[in-house]
Parts: structure tokens; C-alpha cells; sequence
């Protein structure tokens, strides 16, 4: 009978102690909790520098991230955090691992960043995502675009492997860096500005940006460079943003209480890309274009085009508007270029009056 009511004894003793670990390990994550965040430098970042984001520790090591304890009772407590950084672009392993040695936190809030974890801890690096990542960085001085994940979690220091609380955030990283115009017009230096019709053309571009700062300027007489002409006083200067001002590919359309364009003048534009970075806000150029808002339109000019009509009916041109020649069915729209600069239509008016023209050749495109 002793023996069986020891054996008893035992067995409830060791169900009392084991109940008593779980109890422990139970009121230990009842009393911590985590909040993650990652370092406001990296908050909304689409392009993020070697300088914002140093895993391995070369120089200054960045701060990536804040993990916040609280919860803490205890005058001190000794925790072992554990960190894993994985990405997308390398799945086979993570690329940092980090299991720190016990770190005393004190109450009410203690906060652990990744500098101060680094130094607390043996870190496990994947050399070939490190090596690809340095690789890419020195080549285009950026982190390579895809999604960064951060893992934390916390034991107690008497019970490292009794997870207490886990937490994640993601980064994504786009690296937007392509910009092309569209119209209206053609890149400056390409002969001569494409006449646009009307007074409130339709700004077309193509990027993988989100926003976009338009700008507008008149050419003035004494510009001696496209980047100088950009410096007059804008005529349109306006943000643009995806999903407020267009969806799908980028464009906006000039807005009719804006200073107006006016027929007859040349106009150059410009977009530039706003891209959130760390170090603050970096701008991705485009080329400069130009355009030119097409006289033919303006209701003054109605006599000039009646003029020229009969200027052409009276010279050897107007056999090419006849029946049977090379221009039957069309009508003249006065936009004339000689020498590659472009005749105002007063202009061709005058040549027509002072000057006999023949044609030399005629190609309809």
C-alpha cells in the first residue's frame, strides 16, 4: 500500500510541476507584448540606398527597424530576441538570422532597434543574397525592387525556445525609373515643334512612378537652351498623382481655368517623377518636349486661310488641287516649314505674293 501511494504521490508531483511550467511559460506571454515598426526613414520608401538600409554592418549599421516591449513587470527581465529578414527575390533562405544573447529589458517600455541588435547577437548572413544585393546596389545605387519581410519574436531568457510573442512587417520596394513622353509634340531638337490643334491638348506619358510634377513653359525670344526655356515662368505647373488624376497610364489634360496657351506660340514640357526615398524626396526627370499650338485654329486667322486659298488658285500650285493631280481632295492647312524652320502663315503669304513657286516634287504621307 506505501509503495502504491507513493508511486501516486509521484505522479502527482510531476503533473503539479509540469503544470506549474506551463503556468509560467503561460504568464510570461500574458506580460509581454510587441509592437514593430519599421524606422520612419523607411516608411513609404519606394527607393531605398545602401546608406538606408547596411545589413551587414560596414560602417554604420542602419536602424532598419523599432521593436517596442511592454508589458514588462519586473524591475528587469532577460529576453532573447530572435530576427529573420526574408525576401521574395531569395526564397531559399533568409537572408540575415539573428539570435541574440539574453538582453536585460526594464520596465515600462523597452526598445530594441537593429543596430542594437546586431551587437547583441551571433548573425547569420546568406552570403549569395548579400552578395546580390551588394552587386545590384554598387551597380544602380539601390536596393533591388521586390518585397523584404522582418520577423521578430521574443522568448524569456529561462525559456528561449517558449515563444512569448511574434511580430512582422513587410517592405516593398518598387524602384520606380522609367519615364517617356508620349505627346503631345516631339523631343526637343528634333527639327522642328508637331503643330497641336486646339488649346487644350491631352499630356501623355508612360512610368511605373505613382506621382508626377507637369510643367509647362513658353518659349521666349532669347532662350538659348531647352533647360533655360524650362526656367521661364510655367505656364501650367500642376501635380499629378495615380488614382486621384488618372488610372492606368499617366495623362492630364490642360485645365481651361489655367493661364491659357495661345494660338501661334511654341510651348516646351517636362515631367518629372516624385519618388519617395529615405533621404527624402529624389526626382526622375523626362526629356524636354516640344509643341506648337497651330494658328489655323484661331478665328482671327479665317482671312489669312481665305487668302492663301486664293494665292494658290493663282499660281502654278493650284494644278496639284485639281482633278487628276497628286493632291485632288485635300485642302491646304498652311502649316509650312523651309529650311527646317516653320513659316508663320502671314509669312507664306508673302512668299506666295512676292515670289513664283513651282513645285519640284510632291509626297503624300
Amino acid at each position: 500500500m506505501k509503495i502504491m501511494f507513493l508511486g501516486r504521490m509521484l505522479k502527482r508531483s510531476r503533473w503539479a510541476l509540469l503544470v506549474l511550467l506551463l503556468m509560467q511559460a503561460s504568464a510570461f506571454a500574458q506580460q509581454l507584448g510587441l509592437t514593430l515598426t519599421l524606422a520612419p526613414e523607411l516608411r513609404n520608401a519606394q527607393i531605398i540606398r545602401l546608406a538606408d538600409f547596411n545589413i551587414t554592418g560596414s560602417g554604420s549599421v542602419s536602424r532598419l527597424f523599432e521593436l517596442r516591449v511592454t508589458g514588462i513587470t519586473a524591475a528587469t527581465k532577460e529576453v532573447i530576441v530572435r530576427f529573420q529578414l526574408t525576401s521574395d527575390r531569395f526564397p531559399a533562405a533568409p537572408i540575415v538570422s539573428t539570435v541574440s544573447r539574453p538582453i536585460a529589458v526594464t520596465p515600462p517600455i523597452y526598445t530594441i532597434t537593429y543596430d542594437e541588435l546586431k551587437r547583441r547577437s551571433q548573425v547569420d548572413y546568406n552570403d549569395k543574397a548579400v552578395q546580390e544585393i551588394t552587386d545590384a546596389v554598387l551597380q544602380t545605387g539601390k536596393l533591388p525592387a521586390g518585397t523584404y519581410i522582418f520577423t521578430l519574436n521574443v522568448s524569456d531568457a529561462r525559456q528561449p525556445n517558449v515563444v512569448s510573442d511574434s511580430k512582422q512587417e513587410t517592405l516593398t520596394i518598387f524602384n520606380p525609373t522609367t519615364l517617356d513622353l508620349i505627346s503631345p509634340g516631339t523631343p526637343v531638337g528634333n527639327n522642328e515643334c508637331v503643330a497641336q490643334f486646339g488649346l487644350l491638348p491631352q499630356f501623355k506619358w508612360s512610368s511605373n512612378a505613382d506621382r508626377f510634377l507637369l510643367t509647362v513653359c513658353e518659349v521666349l525670344s532669347g532662350n538659348a537652351s531647352p533647360e533655360e526655356v524650362m526656367q521661364n515662368q510655367p505656364r501650367l505647373q500642376r501635380l499629378v498623382q495615380r488614382g486621384a488624376d488618372f488610372a492606368g497610364s499617366p495623362s492630364f489634360i490642360y485645365p481651361p481655368a489655367e493661364l491659357p496657351l495661345q494660338f501661334g506660340k511654341t510651348y516646351y514640357w517636362q515631367v518629372q517623377a516624385l519618388i519617395n526615398a529615405p533621404s527624402g524626396e529624389t526626382r526622375l526627370p523626362s526629356e524636354i518636349w516640344c509643341f506648337q499650338i497651330s494658328s489655323l485654329n484661331n478665328p482671327g486667322n479665317n482671312v489669312l486661310l481665305q487668302q492663301l486659298l486664293n494665292a494658290l488658285n493663282s499660281a502654278d500650285l493650284n494644278a496639284l488641287f485639281e482633278s487628276n493631280g497628286p493632291l485632288q481632295g485635300f485642302t491646304p492647312t498652311g502649316a509650312v516649314t523651309m529650311n527646317g524652320r516653320r513659316l508663320e502663315l502671314i509669312e507664306l503669304l508673302n512668299l506666295l505674293r512676292t515670289q513664283p513657286l513651282k513645285p519640284l516634287a510632291v509626297q503624300v504621307e
